[in-house]
């Protein structure tokens, strides 16, 4: 058993960490300015959120991941009064009810469905092995995780819904499911997929539009990726901040860093998320019990799942999602499911 964390792990998260803080401040002194206010505005805004963050993990490094087996279909119950309840009386930002206000803030449990489904069905494979190779097992698994999905694309928060039910086809084959159970899921996917782009407007219109031709947002970014060249403009110099570039300081900021940094640094925080993934492995590796192995493969997988469809965006790989970069982009409600997750991961790997 180790008696510490896994420090690689660790510092190269806190890393990402402090680097996110740095280009958060690069990308957004000059929208700050626009709208009339501090140029640390949005810097000190992040850093509250990190502070909030930081919260959620120790919850995630403190709270024994053994305890929480029992706490899965009370979570599973709020979590769904919550959604319905944020369909009810959420907040209407972007064309979406995707948080609950409370006090000064907004609450967006959404952004913890992905952590849910891991833990639930972490959780089921150790404790019934066999259970995807019987239908009534099968439909438990994918049941409960399905029915969150589709109450946050009813919000319709489609890039959330969508990472959400990757995170569940990543836990059924990680739970070595058969292919011809993991077609009609993959299915089951593409039809609601297929509701939304029907019954949806802007989901149609932004894959229409990602179909024919970049949007505006993915072309500034591509300006900004391209123009960063080999070594990039330089810590600051960046010009798509200057509002060529809607919310890059979130959505689009990896395109800030490539053009600010140029390949280099894109490449050096490629190697820190691939560093990252290749330890959360290691990590599940070296867990004899298949609970917390499931845990650790699983919220690692997702973590850079993220990662990747940030990265695809930026470059006009995918449609626009409005996806933060882990750890790096303006904090919200998807960093503190991130670092809740890290947490966790770092729990698990002290205790071996």
């Amino acid at each position: 058993m180790q008696s510490s964390v896994d420090r690689t792990y660790a510092f190269v998260t806190l890393i990402l960490l402090i680097l996110g803080t740095v280009f958060v401040f690069s990308s957004s002194y000059y929208q700050a300015l626009r709208s009339g206010e501090d140029t640390t505005y949005y810097l000190f805004g992040h850093l509250k959120r990190v502070a909030i963050g930081l919260g959620f993990f120790f919850l995630g490094f403190f709270l024994p991941y053994e305890r929480i087996r029992r706490f899965l279909f009370p979570a599973y119950i709020l979590m769904v009064v919550l959604l319905i309840l944020t369909l009810v009386f959420g907040r209407f930002v972007y064309g979406a009810r995707r948080s609950i206000p409370i006090a000064t803030f907004g609450l967006q449990i959404s952004e913890f469905v992905r952590v849910w489904i891991v833990l639930f069905l972490a959780n089921l494979f150790a404790t019934h092995p066999d259970v995807l190779n019987r239908p009534k097992g099968l439909l438990l698994a994918i049941v409960f995780p399905l029915s969150l999905v589709i109450l946050v694309a009813i919000q319709p928060s489609i890039s959330v819904a969508i990472i959400s039910f990757l995170a569940l086809v990543i836990m059924l084959i990680y739970g070595e499911i058969k292919i011809k159970f993991l077609t009609p899921v993959i299915i089951t996917g593409l039809l609601l997929f297929l509701l939304a782009f029907l019954f949806l407007p802007h989901i149609r219109e932004r894959f229409l539009g990602f179909i024919s031709q970049p949007g505006y947002q993915v072309q500034q970014s591509l300006v900004a990726i391209g123009s960063g060249g080999l070594f990039g403009r330089g810590l600051g110099a960046g010009l798509q901040k200057f509002l060529f570039l809607p919310r890059i300081h979130n959505d689009f900021i990896f395109a800030h860093i490539a053009e600010e940094t140029g390949f280099i640094g894109s490449a050096i925080f490629f190697i820190l998320y691939w560093e990252v993934y290749l330890r959360g492995i290691a990590i599940a590796n070296g867990v004899v019990d298949e609970y917390p192995r499931m845990i650790v493969l699983g919220l690692n997988a997702v973590i850079f799942l993220i990662f990747l469809i940030h990265v695809g965006v930026s470059l006009g790989l995918l449609p626009a999602t409005g996806i933060p970069l882990p750890f790096v982009s303006y904090g919200g409600w998807a960093l503190c499911s991130n670092l809740f997750s890290v947490g966790m991961i770092l729990q698990i790997s002290k205790k071996g």
